[in-house]
């Protein structure tokens, strides 16, 4: 059967979306998209991953976690100085900052502090539709509100 690609989405081989018939791949991405504008979201189930589950090479061998609901999958992986959430959807269509913020929220907690990293040209990685969050142990020395000594 073709593949029929999304606006702004290239399937990899392993994409499962694309291996369901073109009705059933609409049915599961207009879910999708209620649960997003409405923001009924499923509870997270959150999976344990041992070293060697998954499969490639790279950071995602060193992802621990898997958190999904649904509507959004997260891996979840320790670095050094902070933990590393690798965010995607099936649509592949980009959180917006309101549900990256709930995200954190919901797996990092409403306390901690994330950022969203933007590296030089010779680090940057765009092999999938991921976005990347990066939890911090600590606030940033700086904020758009101010605090208490």
């Amino acid at each position: 059967m073709p593949s029929v690609i999304l606006p702004g989405r290239t399937p990899a081989p392993h994409d499962a979306l694309f291996s369901l018939p073109r009705s059933e791949r609409k049915h599961i991405l207009a879910i999708e998209a209620r649960r997003r504008k409405s923001g009924q979201w499923p509870a997270w189930e959150r999976i344990e991953v041992r070293p060697g589950d998954l499969p490639g090479s790279g950071w995602l061998r060193a992802v621990r976690v898997i958190h999904r609901n649904w509507v959004f999958s997260v891996l979840e992986r320790p670095v050094v100085g902070a933990t590393h959430l690798a965010i995607t959807s099936l649509s592949g269509v980009r959180p917006t900052w309101w549900e990256a913020q709930r995200i954190k929220n919901e797996i990092a907690g409403e306390a901690a502090t994330a950022v969203e990293v933007y590296p030089p040209a010779s680090e940057v990685v765009d092999e999938a539709d991921m976005y990347h969050l990066w939890i911090l142990p600590d606030p940033l020395p700086f904020s758009l509100c101010e605090r208490a000594p």
